[in-house]
């Protein structure tokens, strides 16, 4: 009976508990915090939820070995290394970005299996643009010729704004699906009906990941932790919007990020979203660069410019401190960064900067047509 009331007060305990983890005993709790993810671990969606609620993050060295990872990948097509480095980015802190590009890897081993988990995970944590993650497996499914949930997945990658129709129609990794003249027909056909226009839909989905922000807005030099943390990645599906990344896919090593900052201005003629490109070579203590690209509401591009950080003008070693205003003026200090060891001795990377000193003024102004103008760089005499 003794043993029996125990077992009763424990259900009890158990069962007060559920749903509040702070009533759980504190050696419960940090249990449950502290989850561990192994290279087993990483497709086990459960796991992966309760890993990313952990106290503690790992996501300098996640983007570290991602950025490896993209490098092996594209630029030096070491495929089995990149498959290592995108897992232990996962590992390290799982994130939709190495997901989708451990798939494609996968993809291109003809790992099938492997990459449809990858890109199911991928999808879990709300990789963008959807799209490309649904067309992916579309592909997967042709060339396993199970071309019934090929046709679907087509489907749903129109429907979710995929846009490139041109690409489908020659895509080899269609080619079974496409064999099947009806059932690939009837397929496009169903997902771009209903959708008006795929690359406007493409366009804002791109858009609605930048968020608005009550102006005047100061763009900070540095951020903290938690604030970078705070900011997702760029996916490079993206890259049509923003040519840079293109290029940086092909130099001789990826080492910039580039993410999603601000909304900044919205007019009936364009609309200015800022974002933000980090030098990793440089390490957590660099400068960040704000760049702001004027669009077209068709996603045309019309102008862009930095507007903070390394700044445009001709001053080596110049910042620009802004601040984007309700006006449409960007308004900005030239800065010199004072760093906590001479840079000429012990370089830039992780070279802690103390203060900036201010050297002078640039600012900007955007027209009705949505060019961006620079009004004027002044800089201050010295004593």
């Amino acid at each position: 009976m003794k043993n029996l009331a125990l077992f009763a007060a424990t259900i009890s305990l158990v069962f007060a508990s559920c749903g509040d983890i702070n009533k759980l005993p504190a050696k419960v709790q940090k249990e449950r915090q502290d989850v561990v993810l192994t290279e087993n671990d990483i497709y086990k969606g459960n796991l992966v939820a309760a890993f990313l609620e952990n106290d503690k993050k790992f996501i300098k060295e996640s983007n570290t070995l991602f950025l490896r990872g993209v490098d092996s990948y594209r630029n030096n097509k070491k495929l089995d290394s990149a498959v290592v480095y995108f897992t232990n980015s996962i590992i390290k802190e799982p994130s939709s970005k190495a997901y989708f590009e451990l798939g494609n890897v996968y993809m291109d081993q003809k790992n099938y299996d492997e990459a449809l988990n990858a890109y199911e995970m991928a999808e879990q944590l709300g990789y963008q643009p959807f799209s490309k993650v649904l067309y992916n497996k579309a592909c997967i499914y042709s060339l396993q010729k199970n071309t019934d949930l090929s046709a679907q997945y087509l489907e749903y990658a129109l429907q979710a704004g995929y846009t490139n129709v041109a690409h489908m129609q020659s895509d080899s990794d269609l080619e079974n699906l496409r064999s099947n003249t009806y059932t690939f027909q009837r397929a496009v056909d169903k997902g771009l009906r209903g959708v008006s226009n795929a690359d406007n839909l493409f366009w804002l989905q791109f858009t609605k990941l930048f968020p608005a922000l009550g102006k005047p807005i100061k763009l900070k030099m540095q951020l903290s932790q938690e604030e970078s943390q705070a900011l997702d990645y760029i996916s490079y599906d993206y890259e049509k919007y923003i040519s840079e990344m293109r290029d940086a896919k092909f130099a001789r090593d990826v080492t910039s990020s580039y993410l999603y900052y601000a909304n900044a201005y919205e007019t009936e003629k364009f609309v200015a979203l800022v974002y933000i490109v980090k030098d990793e070579w440089m390490g957590d203590a660099a400068p960040i660069r704000y760049k702001m690209a004027t669009f077209t509401h068709e996603g045309k591009l019309i102008d862009k410019r930095i507007v903070a950080g390394n700044s445009d003008s001709d001053l080596d070693g110049v910042y620009l401190q802004s601040t984007l205003n309700k006006d449409l003026t960007i308004t900005g200090d030239l800065v010199e960064p004072q760093y906590q060891k001479d840079p000429d001795e012990h370089g830039y990377y992780d070279n802690k900067i103390l203060s900036f000193k201010k050297v002078g003024t640039q600012n900007f102004r955007i027209t009705k047509a949505g060019k961006i103008v620079e009004e004027e760089v002044t800089l201050l005499t010295s004593n």
